[in-house]
């Protein structure tokens, strides 16, 4: 543990920040997961009844209610969407974090030879060094919520077409049954 702890502090302020961006960003993966978690076992299995009651009520166009039924899908999902561009913006800008510490551990580097030539390599070694350490962090930061995040997107949107699939399976079947019915009362009539 210390080991890390060092690793850490030999990044400086730039490795301060990305370890902290890097708990936050885990800190809403988790949030989201459980998130998607609740939101299948508890509002799914209600949201296909939910959507095709609030459509049916409305005698309007097919395309009308198509585009109804998507609006009301992705209310239902937003909230499982918030805090994701958190987790996108971590993943793109802790390697420019990185980058940025590379440049000024270079920059340590060669103000360092400038100033007493090559006669100390542990001075000159101390810029690579923490070039090196905040290159290693923001990737370490980045590749994981990289992942996250396109599973998690992916994941939602899975979900938020099986939910449409299913809407649109039903009311196809209502709208048959309904069309049915009034197929027959006009002969009957």
């Amino acid at each position: 543990m210390n080991y890390i702890l060092d690793f850490v502090k030999q990044g400086g302020v730039v490795g301060y920040i990305l370890v902290t961006m890097n708990f936050i960003g885990y800190a809403i993966i988790i949030w989201k997961i459980i998130s998607l978690v609740v939101f299948n076992k508890t509002v799914q299995p209600r949201l296909t009844d939910k959507v095709i009651h609030r459509v049916v009520t409305c005698n309007t166009d097919h395309h009308i209610i198509t585009e109804s039924i998507r609006t009301e899908i992705e209310l239902a999902f937003s909230p499982l969407t918030k805090g994701l561009t958190t987790v996108e913006n971590i993943a793109s800008i802790s390697p420019m974090l990185g980058l940025l510490g590379t440049v000024v551990g270079i920059f340590k580097a060669f103000t360092v030879i400038a100033a007493s030539g090559l006669d100390d390599p542990s001075a000159f070694a101390t810029g690579i060094k923490f070039a090196l350490v905040t290159t290693v962090l923001g990737l370490v930061v980045a590749i994981p919520h990289v992942l996250a995040f396109n599973y998690l997107n992916a994941r939602m949107e899975q979900e938020q077409d099986e939910v449409e699939n299913q809407v649109l399976l039903c009311l196809g079947k209502i709208l048959r049954d309904r069309d049915g019915r009034r197929s027959e009362g006009v002969s009957n009539g």
